[in-house]
Formats: C-alpha cells, structure tokens, sequence
C-alpha cells in the first residue's frame, strides 16, 4: 500500500478450524514498524469478525516501512489462531503535468485519465479496482514508455523532463495586465484572433501552463484551470509564490494534443493487459517488491527490464508525431 491510502483486508481461518469450530470474540489486530513500535492505535481500525473470516483496515501509515501485523483469534473450543502478514508500505507519488516542467512526469492527470477510460473506452473493471497512487505509476510507467520514441522536432526546452512540447508547440508571450491576483491575470492575447480563432472557445486553455519567465513570481510554473473569453483572465490551479505584476512576463503553453495524452492512457492500460491477464505489468518506479492493490497484485521493481513494448493503438496515435526515418551521414 501507500503512504495516503487505506487498505481494507479480509482473512479466513477456514483452514485453520475444527469441524463444528468458529471463531470468537475479541480477535486481535496488531501492527509494529520495522522498529518493533506497536503502531495499532492510530493504523488498525474497523476490526470485524464474521467466522470464519476477519476483516479490518489499515490506515494512516506514517512513514513507509515494513509493517508486521498479528491477528490472533480465539475459538469456541478455546483454542487460539495466529497469522502474520507482512505490509509493505510506499512513499505515494503526484502526477506533475506541467507543459514543458523540468520535473514533470506525465501528461494527463488523473480526473482526464479517469473521463478517458470511463466515457470513451467504457467500464474497465481492472483500472477501478486501482488506487489513486496505482493509477498514478501506471500513468508515470506509461509516459516513460512512449517517451522513447523518436520524435520529429526537438524538446522546447532542454531541461524539460518529458519529450512534448517540441519546438513547434503553440505559446504566446506576454506581461501579466489588471485585473491581477496570486492565482489569476489578464492578457487579451489568450482570445486574440491573431493567435487562432480557437483560442476564444471558453477554457480553451484549460490543461494548459503558465511559465512566469521576469519579475516578481520569476520561476513559477502552474497549470491552467479554466480562462475566461469575455475578461481574458486565466485562473491557475495553484497560487504562485507572489501576486504577479504589470511588469510580470509569461510564456503560456498551449494544451498538449489529446491523441497524445489518449496515447498514455492506453498504453496504462496496455500495461494492465500485461503479465498475466490482468495482474499489473513490473515497473521501474515504485522502488518495491510487490502489493496488493483490490484485487490486483500489483508488482514493482527498481531494475526490471521493460519488454512489453508500446500498445499498438498507442502507436496509431502517436504516429503523426514520430519520425520516420533517420538521415545517416557517411565520413
């Protein structure tokens, strides 16, 4: 599990009990760090009986570690059932989806990845199953893998961590206009017809970022939550570091093309689809073994090989966008 999950379990003593046996009241639900601290006060709650099973919930882990939880049960026939389960429990990791970010690491965010799989593909019983933070790696592993293609154009930026934009990406640039606050500024450019009629669409820059690029808040990168085409303000997702000024310059990106962001989602579910038929495909990410997430065991790995290849579907979305041939220079 994750640090900023909870994980409900159920075990059955069905093995473990006699003919005509059950379990009794009260079972026991411990867990102790790697240290050996008891943790059970603030991390087991919701301890229920129902012979022959146990359920309860592990919540609010503190820190990652290896946790030993005890269950000890007594019986009617007075007698005493143990088991011991190890829990493995990770650090959770954000989605950062800055265009053109120098530590981004995907291009879609979790409620477009979700409106993606639900409304267009239809239920996909696997990815529900999920948590958010195994919806995440996946999404991470899947921007990795379809990152290694190579691309017609270059990055925009060179440090920028993921491989869109390139350098024809759509921008304007501009200084930050009144109506100015630590999360919103005008600019008449963002619905300019000079710019492309498209742009004066309500939220049309709605996934798109902002880069402050002089004065005061040099440095911020946020993301764009809505803009409005009758004011010319955008609104951000985040406040940055310091109300912007008259004097405030910006880069604005564009939004990325949804073929590419469907690309990742389908490639994450592509990742699903591999290594046994539903069980999640090993990852570099997570830094970890393996765990459960649902009713998917869900395996990661810090040097695991990636062998599966990219979703042909993937493939199809991306194709504008891959270079076809190689010029070769001879001596």
């Amino acid at each position: 599990m994750f640090t900023d999950e909870d994980l409900k379990k159920e075990y059955s003593f069905t093995s473990d009990l006699d003919t005509g046996d059950a379990l009794a009241t009260p079972c026991s639900v411990t867990i102790l760090n790697s240290n050996g601290v008891d943790k059970s006060a603030t991390m087991i709650a919701s301890v229920t009986v129902n012979s022959p099973t146990i359920s309860f919930i592990v919540q609010d882990p503190p820190v990652a570690d290896t946790y030993e939880i005890k269950i000890a049960c007594p019986t009617d026939n007075a007698r005493t059932h143990v088991k011991k389960v190890v829990c493995d429990v990770y650090n959770s990791t954000d989605l950062v989806t800055y265009i053109a970010g120098p530590t981004s690491n995907s291009y879609v965010t979790l409620k477009e990845s979700n409106d993606y799989v639900r409304e267009v593909r239809g239920h996909i019983s696997t990815w529900d199953t999920l948590s958010n933070a195994g919806k995440k790696y996946l999404l991470i592993e899947a921007a990795r893998d379809i990152d290694k293609f190579n691309f017609i154009g270059k990055k925009y930026y060179d440090n920028q961590a993921l491989e869109f934009p390139r350098d024809d990406h759509d921008n304007i640039t501009g200084n930050c206009a009144t109506p100015i606050t630590l999360s919103s500024f005008k600019n008449t450019s963002f619905t300019s017809d000079t710019y492309g009629a498209y742009r004066s669409n309500t939220d049309y820059w709605e996934y798109g970022t902002v880069h402050m690029t002089a004065a005061t808040a040099l440095g911020d990168i946020r993301n764009i939550s809505n803009s409005n085409i009758t004011t010319d303000v955008i609104t951000t997702t985040e406040d940055f570091s310091a109300t912007p000024t008259e004097n405030t310059t910006f880069i604005a990106f564009d939004p990325l093309d949804t073929k590419l962001k469907n690309a990742q989602v389908i490639q994450a579910l592509h990742i699903l689809d591999t290594d046994g038929g539903g069980a999640l495909q090993k990852y570099r990410s997570a830094g970890a073994k393996s765990v459960q997430i649902g009713d998917v065991e869900v395996a990661f790995s810090g040097t695991s090989t990636m062998s599966r290849g990219v979703s042909s579907k993937a493939k199809q979305l991306l194709s504008q966008f891959i270079e076809r041939y190689r010029r070769v220079q001879r001596a």
